[in-house]
């Protein structure tokens, strides 16, 4: 009795045993990262991110120019989807859709493939710490491993992101990339008076001699909302690993499926991250947006506080939400097709 008993709970367990001193137990079928060697895994992990990255973007990027312009242009600040699919057509035609590809591209593929290679590589190095390897109790198997190569994750890529994002999102909005109304000092270090609240052709466009006659300015600059971009991240990519490691332990016939499951794996599990962490995704493109200087004097602890409560108090929760369709559009269907990508370059270096 004892015996069929044992069989049974072979059977039916979901979770995988918990990794060993002498190497670990290797790679769950479809997972993101393996418990091997710490910088196998993070060479695993950039080489099948940059693949993912040089992927997304091409797929996403129209439904992200339309989101951002949602959000964050007076013009479509009421539109519909529809409407504002029309209005940038009509406008710019099918380039406009197009707006600031170039740095998401070359963005994508850095800090997607830093993304995962810092995952793997904390996953697998903590996968060799028994305390860190073991399940937390009451949640269905998770391992804190887990959570730090999340987390270790976000910082790396919001690191990476914020100025890219920035310099995107200025682009696909028709802005100057170094425009700020607030003083010419503040965007290009130079002598002009800090009392003109006007944009100049020099605080709007950056040169290479104009970004190094004051660099530290500068990138201050370009990292403007770099801390709502960290919570966002840390939301983005918690709920992204978490959900595909669930995934992988309980439904592993359907994630692993010839092409369709990868492709259900990153589109269902990014767009599920998406909108834990969306709000936090709206705030950052308001104020990075803003060239009026109006959240300057806020700390970095509490400007993204305070553009919650005004975006609250503007329309409630479905302001927050604002342009979540074509960012849930742009997530499923650019991180699905991405995770194809990633899926079949593991098993292929993996076989």
């Amino acid at each position: 009795m004892s015996n069929n008993n044992s069989d049974a709970n072979e059977t039916t367990t979901t979770t995988p045993p918990p990794p060993s001193s002498g190497g670990g137990v290797g790679r769950l079928k479809g997972a993101v990262a393996g418990d091997g060697s710490t910088w196998k895994e993070a060479l695993f992990g950039l080489a099948g991110g940059v693949a993912y990255g040089l992927l997304s973007p091409i797929v996403g990027h129209p439904f992200d120019t339309i989101k951002t312009k949602m959000q964050a242009e007076t013009q479509y600040k009421n539109a519909t989807f529809v409407t504002t699919v029309k209005g940038m057509y009509q406008s710019q035609g099918l380039r406009g859709f197009y707006n600031g590809f170039l740095p998401p591209l070359l963005g994508s593929m850095m800090y997607r493939g830093a993304a995962f290679s810092t995952y793997s590589g904390a996953y697998s190095m903590c996968a060799q710490v028994p305390l860190l390897s073991q399940e937390i109790p009451y949640t269905g198997g998770l391992r804190p491993c887990v959570l730090v190569g999340a987390m270790a994750s976000a910082v790396v890529r919001a690191t990476i992101e914020s100025p890219l994002d920035f310099i995107k999102l200025r682009y696909q909005l028709g802005k100057g990339v170094m425009q700020d109304a607030t003083t010419a000092t503040t965007t290009l270090g130079s002598a002009a008076s800090s009392a003109t609240p006007t944009t100049t052709t020099a605080t709007a466009n950056m040169t290479l001699k104009s970004f190094f006659t004051s660099p530290i300015a500068n990138i201050r600059h370009l990292y403007y909302g770099y801390s709502t971009t960290l919570i966002r991240t840390m939301g983005l990519l918690g709920g992204f690993f978490v959900s595909i490691d669930y995934a992988v332990r309980y439904i592993p016939d359907v994630v692993n499926a010839p092409l369709i499951g990868p492709f259900f794996k990153g589109g269902i599990c990014s767009t599920f991250a998406w909108s834990l962490c969306f709000p936090f995704e709206t705030a950052k493109s308001v104020i990075q947006s803003d060239t009026t200087g109006r959240y300057k004097n806020n700390s970095s602890t509490n400007i993204t506080w305070t553009v919650l409560k005004e975006l609250y108090q503007q329309g409630g929760i479905k302001r927050w939400y604002r342009g979540f369709g074509p960012g849930a559009g742009r997530s499923f269907v650019a991180n699905g097709a991405s995770m194809v990508a990633y899926a079949w370059f593991q098993d292929t270096v993996r076989a």
